[in-house]
C-alpha cells in the first residue's frame, strides 16, 4: 500500500521531470526559430513556389519569327490531356472493383494522383516558358509593326 508520503515523492518528481522538460523543449524550440529558412526546408517541395526564369543568351539571339514559332510549339503542351476524377472511367472502374472484387485497385486512384502532379509539371514549365518567350519578345518590340 502506498502511503501519501510515498505519493508526494512520486507527484514531486513527476511535476520536476514535466516542468525540466518544457524548459528544454522551448529552449530547442527558441534556437530552432533564430535558423535560417534554407535550414529548415524539406528536401522535397510540397508545393510550387514562384519563379523567376529568365531567357538564355540564345534566346536572346533569336528573330521574333522564331520566338513566336517556339511558342506556338509550346502551347499544345499546356493542354491538359487527362479528365478529372469524376470524368475518368478510370476512377470508377477502379472504384467498383476495389470494393467489390479486388481491393487492391483502389491504387490506380494514387497512380492518378501521380499522374496529374506530373501532368500539371509539365504545363506549368512550359507556360513559365512561354511567358520567358513573351518577354523577349515585348523587348525586342516584336509586337509593334
Amino acid at each position: 500500500m502506498m502511503t501519501s508520503v510515498t505519493a508526494g515523492k512520486k507527484i514531486y518528481t513527476f511535476l520536476v521531470l514535466t516542468t525540466l522538460a518544457s524548459v528544454t523543449m522551448a529552449a530547442e524550440d527558441s534556437n530552432s526559430q533564430t535558423q535560417s529558412t534554407s535550414e529548415m526546408r524539406l528536401p522535397f517541395e510540397l508545393y510550387r513556389t514562384p519563379s523567376t526564369q529568365t531567357a538564355s543568351e540564345g534566346d536572346q539571339l533569336k528573330s521574333c519569327l522564331a520566338l513566336e514559332q517556339e511558342m506556338a510549339a509550346l502551347v499544345p503542351k499546356t493542354y491538359s490531356y487527362k479528365p478529372d476524377f469524376y470524368n475518368d472511367p478510370y476512377q470508377g472502374t477502379s472504384i467498383w472493383v476495389g470494393t467489390t472484387l479486388f481491393m487492391p485497385a483502389y491504387a490506380l486512384s494514387g497512380y492518378a494522383g501521380y499522374l496529374q502532379y506530373k501532368e500539371n509539371g509539365r504545363i506549368i514549365s512550359a507556360e513559365e516558358r512561354i511567358e520567358v518567350l513573351r518577354r523577349l519578345k515585348a523587348q525586342q518590340h516584336c509586337f509593334e509593326s
